[in-house]
């Protein structure tokens, strides 16, 4: 028997993600993770917590206490919340729970590649809009394809490129495309910029959140959702049970109460000395994010010459991002190492 030929026809076609970083390395600064750990004292807190866990028991199923948390923190219902590992997952969510098969979702392109992955794994049909030369968001271009489609996605600020796109383009857009808009803010802790105040009028509207960035907790993959309840409703009968593991719900719900403004502050300002030291030597995209997508002249070359120093960066080697690397703000040590190696010329 051909164990391939069993496969879904929406999944024949697709590859394993591979952002091809570096397996070893002395700097990371390829994944847009925070450069620093959580606080000591909020690590000591944890640890005193899940000391306290049954670990024979099943977690929260509902993440209560974490989505009780989050709704003071965002002004908004606990009802409006849904809590899934990491935003993929909601994302999966999202389009196991509202799209047939060869339903259209719509999305920019250069943009987070899992709207795309995540929509052919559900059966549904990517239609891919390209932004405008400055990496804006062509917004008319976006409604017109989004006739007939379930859902616009945009990363906001957006990853690869990290800026925002215009807040008009962006309010055009989600409130005049028939179809749900998700508004991915992963990032927003760095560029202060939402929409969440429109959630209240704008129906159509979802925001994602995450905890993998600025709140430094990759490891533990936790996510969030915002919008109507009754789309939360629904996202509820295909979330699978007891999605969130107990360790992962401690951490979110400490780290959630903390004051991460000082770290957050670190970061940006390693970000503008950064694009100030090279935005005259090379073509860098102004960020409202964690990180710098910078244009080399040979992307091969400084791929090479950053693994031979031991630095993980995310380089881009095909359609329009080719010879484009994406570079995560770490510490001012990290920082240094990578601005050593582009201050060479590559």
């Amino acid at each position: 028997m051909n164990i391939l030929s069993l496969q879904r026809s929406t999944v024949r076609e697709l590859k394993p993600y591979d952002p091809e970083l570096l397996a070893a390395y002395k700097y990371k600064v390829d994944a847009n993770e925070n450069g620093y750990d959580i606080p000591v004292a909020i690590r000591k807190k944890i640890l005193k917590e899940i000391a306290k866990i049954k670990f024979n028991r099943y977690p929260d199923p509902g993440s209560v206490k974490l989505r009780s948390i989050l709704a003071d923190k965002n002004r908004i219902d606990p009802g409006c919340i849904v809590i899934g590992n990491g935003s993929d997952e909601l994302i999966h969510y999202l389009l196991q729970a509202f799209t047939d098969k060869n339903d259209k979702i719509v999305a920019p392109d250069p943009s987070f590649d899992m709207y795309r992955i995540l929509a052919l794994a559900n059966g549904a049909k990517p239609v891919i809009v390209p932004l405008d030369d400055n990496f804006d968001l062509d917004e008319t271009a976006v409604i017109r394809a989004a006739k007939g489609a379930k859902f616009i996605f945009l990363a906001y600020p957006n990853n690869p490129t990290g800026n925002c796109f215009s807040d008009d383009k962006m309010l055009r857009v989600i409130r005049s495309a028939g179809c749900f808009v998700v508004i991915d803010e992963a990032y927003f802790e760095f560029s202060g910029k939402t929409y969440l105040n429109l959630l209240a009028t704008q129906k159509n509207l979802i925001i994602l959140r995450t905890f993998s960035k600025a709140y430094s907790l990759a490891s533990m993959r936790v996510g969030y959702m915002m919008a109507a309840p009754e789309i939360i409703s629904v996202i509820n009968k295909v979330r699978l049970p007891y999605n969130m593991n107990a360790v992962s719900q401690v951490c979110a719900e400490l780290t959630a109460q903390t004051d991460i403004a000082p770290v957050v502050k670190k970061i940006l300002y390693e970000r503008e000395k950064l694009y100030s030291s090279l935005y005259k030597e090379y073509l860098v995209v102004k960020s409202d994010a964690n990180f710098l997508m910078i244009k080399v002249c040979d992307g091969k070359q400084a791929k090479k010459l950053f693994e031979k120093k031991g630095i993980s960066i995310r380089m881009f080697k095909d359609g329009r991002l080719k010879d484009f690397l994406r570079l995560t703000i770490g510490t001012p040590e990290e920082n240094r190492a990578a601005l050593e190696i582009l201050k060479r010329g590559v």
